[in-house]
């Protein structure tokens, strides 16, 4: 699986990396087979996005913080990031686990100091 990096921002001091790699699994949305085979034809020819994202929190090139989501499809990958709902809630998840991972990493290096 080859991930590549669609976006880059900075929140609340974490570096945040949007990356996508193509969905390998069939949409499995609720449409009918007209509209399916139109959905598949428009993601074969590129009209749409149809991708896997990955979200990374980092400090110093250090993943502390992830977050996936498969079966994502739009316009672009920008739109994913723009329309936001779901980017936004990736990155409010990858910061949270990498906020949970620097404070057990504190309790152990504490230990370790001790």
């Amino acid at each position: 699986m080859t991930w590549e990096t669609a976006h880059k921002e900075t929140r609340d001091g974490f570096d945040i990396v949007l990356s996508v790699t193509p969905e390998d699994m069939p949409p499995d949305w609720d449409e009918t087979e007209e509209e399916r085979a139109e959905t598949l034809q428009k993601i074969d020819d590129g009209t749409l996005a149809y991708f896997v994202a990955r979200v990374e929190a980092r400090v110093e090139g250090i993943t502390l913080g992830t977050a996936y989501l498969g079966g994502c499809c739009y316009d672009s990958v920008a739109q994913f990031v723009k329309e936001g709902y779901y980017y936004v809630d990736m990155v409010e998840e990858a910061v949270e686990e990498a906020r949970t991972v620097i404070a057990k990493l504190r309790t152990v290096l504490a230990k370790l100091t001790d």
